[in-house]
């Protein structure tokens, strides 16, 4: 891995009930780049001023700013997104069964992200597949269009146990499902854990817009992850369920 990584990790979301004076708002600014090391690689990363002290946004949200993924992933949509996309294993084989859809892979940590980049390089996915290292959320709300996804994925996510707040799959999140989605558009989730799988499937089921597929899944396509082979091996059971998700009205 190059050595011209930002310094630092992304700075953790505060939730705070007031604020110090003076300061509008908590809303970080980030910015979209291509990897200056990496082509497979992108960065949705928070901007560090000097000292690397990250800037505030200008407003919360900040401005919208789409981002041309025709341009980026070199197909046309609909478009597919994987988020925690881990390793890449999943998205890299998804890719070879399906060079004619653009897909997207979304990885909170850097390292993490830089292998699923050159697991895609490796591959010879060159012109529909992309990794961006980033929080999904904001890259979501700030920077893709809405009404441009046929399926969203994530497969095996950190189970928070202890800090369920931290878990990506939060109602913010699934509202940009909506708002990103085509008619016909799906959800496809995966876990080990049985806690985890049981609170994903409550807020699915109270969410406006979502309906359950299938309760059962199979690997999608076949495709089992690292972590789902490896869970597997150890005798761990699997939950795997299909969600249909309905466009938000007006997106």
């Amino acid at each position: 891995m190059p050595h011209s990584i930002e310094r630092g990790r992304q700075p953790k979301t505060r939730e705070v009930s007031s604020l110090p004076p003076g300061l509008p708002h908590y809303e970080l600014n980030r910015i979209f780049r291509p990897d200056p090391d990496h082509s497979f690689l992108w960065h949705h990363a928070v901007d560090l001023g000097e000292d690397f002290v990250p800037r505030l946004a200008e407003s919360s949200p900040p401005p919208f700013q789409p981002v041309d993924l025709e341009g980026i992933l070199g197909v046309a949509g609909p478009w597919e997104i994987e988020i925690c996309t881990g390793k890449g294993r999943f998205l890299s084989e998804y890719a070879a069964l399906h060079p004619e859809r653009g897909l997207l892979g979304v990885e909170w940590t850097r390292p993490i992200a830089w292998y699923a980049a050159e697991k895609l390089r490796r591959k010879g996915n060159d012109h529909h597949a992309r990794i961006v290292w980033g929080d999904a959320f904001f890259l979501l709300r700030d920077r893709l269009p809405a009404g441009i996804c046929r399926a969203f994925h994530i497969y095996f996510p950190d189970p928070w146990p202890k800090n369920t707040k931290r878990r990506v799959v939060q109602p913010p999140l699934l509202e940009q499902f909506r708002r990103l989605a085509l008619p016909g558009c799906v959800f496809h989730w995966g876990t080990d854990h049985a806690e985890y799988d049981a609170s994903v499937r409550e807020l699915l089921a109270r969410a406006p817009g979502f309906k359950l597929l299938d309760g059962n899944a199979p690997p999608t396509e076949g495709i089992r992850t690292s972590f789902e082979t490896k869970y597997i091996a150890e005798g761990r059971p699997i939950f795997r369920s299909v969600w249909e998700v309905e466009p938000a009205v007006g997106n």
